[in-house]
């Protein structure tokens, strides 16, 4: 992160990513005063010194460690007008509620511009954090999951071509060595995102939130998009296996579609949480549908 307001002459110089370095305990004792100091390896909320030789061990030894959290990023943009949305789903493959903090932050690479640190390109370099550089506070039950969606607007200065996003969840408790743990992190290049091109007057809007949610029966979903335009809803157990897909075309007015808790066999699914995400060439929705 680039965390010093000199780098603001190379329009690299981002408040946000300087609020949430000093967001962590100082690591620098110089002089009978604690400082904020770079280059230093941070991670987990942790300082791990100044040295260079020693940081890849440390990172490949905390990548090792098991986590409690599987993150799945998608998305799309209109490269026209330099808006997005991005979605990550966090899974909690543990035994136990997690109550933690999620970021989104938005990275440009291969900046090439020669600074008075001797450095010439500059990777990961933050643009904005979405939601501020405090995050977003999530629970998310033992064995289920949640899903956040962002919007992003991209500065006509930087280079579409080489943005990131960047996401993760992190602890809500330091522990008394300083650490703030990350459970588990992601990155999607922009190149991944759907792409949507369309009319202005081409309007299309779905309700994301299934009726009755719980279901014992069924459950509807209602969306208008415009005539003759496919779509299709999948569904998901919580571990990610597909079981079931409903597609269509649309009429132009508002459609419905319905799902009779089935799975492609026939066999109603079991009483639980499951994963929905449906798609069309102008919109795409996520959430989840509790079946009792």
């Amino acid at each position: 992160m680039h965390v010093s307001p000199t780098y603001a002459v190379h329009g690299m110089f981002l408040q946000e990513a300087r609020n949430r370095w000093l967001w962590y305990p100082p690591p620098y004792w110089y002089q009978n005063q604690w400082w904020w100091a770079t280059p230093w390896l941070w991670f987990d909320g942790n300082p791990h010194c100044e040295s260079y030789p020693t940081w890849q061990t440390k990172i490949n030894q905390r990548m090792s460690r098991p986590a409690p959290v599987t993150i799945n990023m998608w998305g799309d943009w209109w490269p026209a007008q330099g808006t997005g949305t991005i979605y990550a789903q966090f899974r909690n493959d543990s035994t136990a509620a997690l109550n933690g903090r999620v970021l989104f932050v938005v990275t440009e690479d291969s900046i090439f511009k020669p600074v008075n640190n001797g450095d010439q390109w500059h990777n990961r370099v933050a643009r904005d954090y979405i939601d501020g550089h405090t995050g977003t506070i999530i629970n998310i039950p033992a064995g289920d999951s949640i899903t956040l969606s962002r919007s992003f607007v991209l500065d006509t200065l930087w280079n579409p071509d080489m943005i990131q996003f960047v996401t993760w969840i992190q602890d809500l408790n330091m522990t008394p060595d300083s650490i703030i743990e990350i459970w588990q992190g992601g990155i999607l290049d922009i190149e991944e995102l759907g792409i949507k091109e369309y009319e202005n007057n081409q309007i299309a809007t779905v309700n994301i939130s299934p009726i009755p949610n719980p279901a014992a029966n069924e459950t509807r979903f209602s969306f208008t998009l415009p005539t003759g335009e496919d779509y299709n809803i999948v569904f998901y157990d919580i571990s990610g296996r597909e079981i079931r897909t409903l597609s269509g075309f649309a009429s132009g007015n508002e459609d419905s579609i319905e799902w009779n808790l089935r799975d492609e066999q026939g066999t109603r699914v079991s009483a639980g949480v499951y994963l929905y995400r449906f798609e069309s060439a102008k919109t795409t929705s996520t959430g989840k549908v509790v079946v009792q």
